[in-house]
């Protein structure tokens, strides 16, 4: 009897491991990624399949005084990134250019320069609670993702990319063990989750992001 369950847990551990890889292919498997796992599990539903990628770059933080993101950029060939350009706007409730000045950015402040922790020179409060905020939903500040930030916009993307939010939500969406503020949200954002992508028709590439806070 003792050997019969030890079995079924072996096998359900290997079960759940293989479910982990297939989900989160794009991440090293030499390296032990849990916490981005656990936190992020429920949401990587919308990524690209593996043999349609040429080549990856991923980031997240889990730093818990500001946020939980995870950004992926994947880069595709012609074919394929047509196919997953139109089956990708098809999930969007919201597009947004990355240069539009109105974007509800979480952690709007945070720059490469700042490493995410704005000196109070750099935080102007009266931008935190616009009326303009309630025809928006949230995106990232891709301040982090070096091969594409720049400080020309609020999004700190390129103006080449369409920024498409597929879910968005005000509120607590995670553990409160791992309840994270962002910084310098309305009210109503003080904590949330959002997903989506970015997209450059320009570079063909994709990149897709979740954030928590």
């Amino acid at each position: 009897m003792r050997n019969s369950i030890l079995v079924i847990l072996l096998l359900l551990s290997f079960s759940c491991s293989n479910k982990d890889q297939e989900q989160f292919w794009f991440l090293e498997k030499d390296q032990d990624f849990s916490r981005v796992k656990n936190i992020f599990e429920k949401h990587v539903d919308f990524f690209p399949e593996k043999d349609k990628v040429n080549w990856i770059i991923s980031t997240w933080s889990l730093d818990p005084n500001e946020e939980y993101n995870l950004t992926v950029a994947f880069g595709l060939d012609n074919e394929s990134f047509k196919k997953e350009k139109e089956r990708l706007e098809q999930l969007s409730i919201a597009t947004y250019y990355a240069d539009n000045d109105s974007l509800l950015v979480l952690n709007r402040f945070s720059t490469h320069e700042n490493y995410g922790y704005p000196d109070k020179s750099e935080i102007k409060t009266e931008l935190i609670e616009q009326d303009w905020f309630n025809d928006y939903l949230p995106v990232p500040n891709f301040w982090n993702f070096s091969r594409y930030q720049t400080n020309n916009t609020v999004s700190r993307l390129p103006n080449d990319f369409k920024i498409y939010v597929f879910e968005a939500k005000p509120g607590i969406h995670i553990d409160k063990q791992r309840l994270v503020k962002g910084g310098y949200m309305p009210e109503k954002w003080n904590h949330g989750f959002s997903k989506g992508v970015a997209i450059s028709k320009e570079r063909k590439e994709i990149i897709y992001w979740i954030i928590y806070w």
